[in-house]
Parts: C-alpha cells; sequence; structure tokens
C-alpha cells in the first residue's frame, strides 16, 4: 500500500484518517487486513507518532480498528461499503457541519454581494467576468470546477471593497473549497441541480454587473439557501436508504 506524506500540520490526525480511507477505496486495504505500525505510519507519512496514535485511537472509538497488543492494528472484518461508510461518518463528525458554514456564508456574501453591486469599479468588473466565463467554462467540460466556484465567491467579496469581510473569507476558504467540491460533486450527477446552480451564479454576476445591489443580495442568499436545502434533502435521502437497507 502506498501512503503520501502529509506537508501540512493542521488536524493531521483527520488528514490520516482520510489518507487511511483512501487506501481502503482503491482496495489497497481489505476489511480484516493487518495496518502498518505505528512507527511505520508516522515514518511514512511524515508525523508525529501521536498524531498516528491521535488517529488509531479515534477508528477503534468507532468500531473500525481493533488493536490486538503485541500483535498490531487491524481493520476489522467488515463489508467493504459498510467499511467505508463508517469511516465517512467519522470524517463528517470531525468537520465542521456543512449547515453551520453555510448559514455563516449567508451572512457574509448576501451583503458582500450588495455592497459589490455598490462598490465595484470597472476594473473589478474586468475581474470579475473572466472569473464568471472561467466558471462557466470548467462547468461545461464537465469538471467538478470548485475552484472556481471558490474564486467566483472571493472575487465578489473582493468586489465589496471591505477587508473585514475578506479576511473571514480568507478565514473559511480552506472549509469553503472542501463543501464546493462535495457539493458541486453531487450536483453533477444530476443535470437539473447543476442547470440550477449555474443559473443562480448567473443572476449574482448580471445583478453586481448591473449595479443592483438589492437583486445582487437577494440572488447570493437564494444561491445559498439552495445549496444548503438541497443539502439537507440529500442528507434525509441516505439515512432513508440505509434505514431501509439496514
Amino acid at each position: 500500500m502506498e501512503f503520501e506524506p502529509i506537508r501540512k500540520q493542521k488536524r493531521i490526525y483527520q488528514v490520516i484518517i482520510d489518507q487511511i480511507k483512501q487506501a481502503i477505496e482503491q482496495g489497497q486495504i481489505k476489511p480484516g487486513d493487518k495496518l502498518p505500525s505505528e512507527r511505520m505510519l508516522a515514518e511514512t507519512l511524515c508525523v508525529s507518532r501521536t498524531s498516528v496514535k491521535e488517529a488509531i485511537t479515534v477508528l477503534e472509538t468507532a468500531g473500525i480498528v481493533r488493536v490486538r497488543p503485541g500483535v498490531g492494528m487491524f481493520l476489522i472484518e467488515d463489508s467493504h461499503q459498510s467499511l467505508l461508510s463508517k469511516f465517512s461518518e467519522v470524517i463528517a463528525s470531525n468537520k465542521t457541519k456543512f449547515t453551520d458554514l453555510f448559514e455563516l456564508r449567508q451572512a457574509i456574501e448576501g451583503d458582500a454581494a450588495f455592497y459589490a453591486a455598490s462598490r465595484i469599479t470597472e476594473e473589478q468588473k474586468e475581474k470579475l467576468t473572466v472569473v464568471f466565463n472561467e466558471l462557466v467554462l470548467a462547468e461545461k467540460l464537465g469538471e467538478v470546477a470548485s475552484k472556481e466556484d471558490f474564486r467566483f465567491h472571493f472575487t465578489i467579496v473582493e468586489a465589496a471593497n471591505n477587508p473585514v469581510m475578506l479576511e473571514v473569507m480568507n478565514l473559511i476558504s480552506d472549509k469553503m473549497i472542501h463543501s464546493l467540491a462535495e457539493s458541486r460533486e453531487t450536483s453533477m450527477k444530476n443535470q437539473q441541480l447543476n442547470n440550477e446552480v449555474q443559473l443562480e451564479h448567473r443572476h449574482i454576476y448580471e445583478a453586481i454587473m448591473n449595479n443592483s445591489p438589492e437583486q445582487a443580495r437577494q440572488a447570493a442568499w437564494v444561491h445559498l439557501q439552495g445549496i444548503k436545502q438541497r443539502y439537507i434533502h440529500r442528507i434525509s435521502q441516505q439515512k432513508m436508504e440505509r434505514n431501509q437497507n439496514g
């Protein structure tokens, strides 16, 4: 099995869990298999043994890993899909709640769109047009386009010309990109949802370019509310399916 060295010292144990999950998805580790030792994992991932211990403790508590003193660490013997589902639950429980993030974004980006429509300069309009067109092109090519999506929203906050709003966006940028990747991967599987998201982006863009503050704020709020509601609906459906299959 192959692991990638971890360069970023931020919530390292979560990244370790992510990499073990990826190894399972790729068939490098199978249910019941013995995992590398703590020392070997630490050396391979370029992290401390403390971080590895933290990751293993989380997995053991979740019933994913069984530790046999003097023998080693083993994945539980369960179905491949069930094991991945348990990993997803562990990873989700250690992340910022998706809905909390989008409520914060609604509070910031609604007003940011309002001020952008009021204060945007001609130079910023040119930049926003370039960024919007890059997003449209990426979507036409069938790409997930999470980074293009993030740049579009970030450029709007820049155009609001409020340094505090921009600082907050910088603070949540990593979480935003991750959540955008997750939501866009879902919407890409449904053409109707994909079309809705594209239309919502266009409404925001046009309102700002037309210097219509109230329309821009409403369009941004509707877009983020739509994403949040679609996410809640998807999670509800997944729970129903698990209950039916369980």
